[in-house]
Formats: structure tokens, sequence, C-alpha cells
């Protein structure tokens, strides 16, 4: 169940190895690096691995992580640009949950710089929750970033996503917010969604 994303202004395409030298630019990036990684150096087979991963997580799990690329303008039927560029990354991934209260579903994002204070990650995180609830029928998808990260709670704030009770929060640790299925379906709309 691999999917094509489609936004007002993004394509979101699952990962595969096409995108390793575009995702292994991308999360080299020291910027990028420091806000994903946690400042970390990745590696190409460590690249290889994630790509992998979420090509399994697709196949069995029905979710995994999409490459952001700019639609083209114009009246055309929505599709990217050719050769536009790799400019982010959004999707799920399952990971232990806080307090080891087993797995849950995270989304993630990361853009580049440039394409930052556009609303971009709103967007595709956008795309992917209601992928997640309508498509997918995950019940809660959780979001876990640095309590000095200002801008990630703000983003996970336009998504209608609330702090975790679930979740430590406060400057030891990390901020956890999450969104149910039942609260985002009553209150979005469908996504269009390409096989």
């Amino acid at each position: 169940m691999t999917e094509t994303l489609l936004t007002s202004r993004l394509a979101l395409h699952p990962i595969g190895m096409t995108d390793h030298h575009a995702l292994l630019t991308h999360w080299t990036g020291p910027v990028v690096r420091r806000h994903l990684f946690d400042g970390a150096s990745i590696s190409p087979v460590q690249v290889t691995e994630i790509i992998e991963t979420s090509e399994r997580d697709f196949a069995t799990e029905g979710y995994g992580l999409w490459a952001l690329r700019p639609l083209r303008g114009g009246p055309a039927p929505a599709e990217p640009r050719p050769g536009a560029p790799l400019i982010g990354v959004a999707g799920l991934r399952g990971h232990e949950g806080p307090f080891d209260r087993g797995v849950d579903v995270e989304i993630l994002y990361s853009l580049e710089p440039d394409r930052w204070g556009q609303g971009l990650a709103a967007e595709a995180s956008r795309a992917v929750l209601d992928y997640a609830f309508g498509v997918v029928g995950l019940r809660r998808v959780t979001a876990e970033f640095d309590p000095d990260s200002a801008v990630s709670a703000e983003v996970a704030a336009s998504l209608g996503m609330r702090p975790w009770r679930g979740g430590a929060s406060g400057p030891d640790g990390p901020s956890y917010y999450a969104a149910d299925r039942s609260g985002w379906l009553g209150s979005r709309r469908g996504i269009d969604a390409v096989p």
C-alpha cells in the first residue's frame, strides 16, 4: 500500500533507493542534522537502512517515509516538476513510546532550511496524518521533539495535535504531542491519494 500523496504545493512519494543521494545530502546538512539526528552524522549505510526500513514498513504496516518535491504550477494535472529537487521528508515510523509503554507511530518531517517558514512542514504533515487516519486506520499518531523547539510545537498545534499526557515534557526531556483518529477524522477532509 504505497501511495503518492498530493497537497496544493507538494508531491509526496514513498522514498526509495533512487532518492539515496538526495536523502544523504539533505540529512547531512548541518541544520537538518541538528534537528533530526541530534547533530549526529549520518552515513550512506544508515541512509540505505532508513530507506529499507521505510520500504519494509510500507509493505507490512502501510506507512513509511515520503520524499517531498514541489508540484508543477499551472493548469496541468498536479505532478512534480520534472527534475524537481527533494526539499524534505515527511512520514511515519514505529518507535518505542515514552516510559516503555510499547510501540507508538510517530510522525516526523525535515525540510531544507531555505523552505522553512512557508507552511510546508504543516502541509506535508497534514497529508501524512490524513493518510495515517483515513487510509491506514491508525488510532493515534505521536510527535516527539526537543522542548526548546517552539516551531515544532507550533506545527504540532496547527495540526490539532495536543500535549500528550503519556509523555514527559519540560527542560529535561522531549515534549510529546498526539493526535487521535476520531478527533482528526471529525475535523479534516480526505486526501488525494494516487496509487
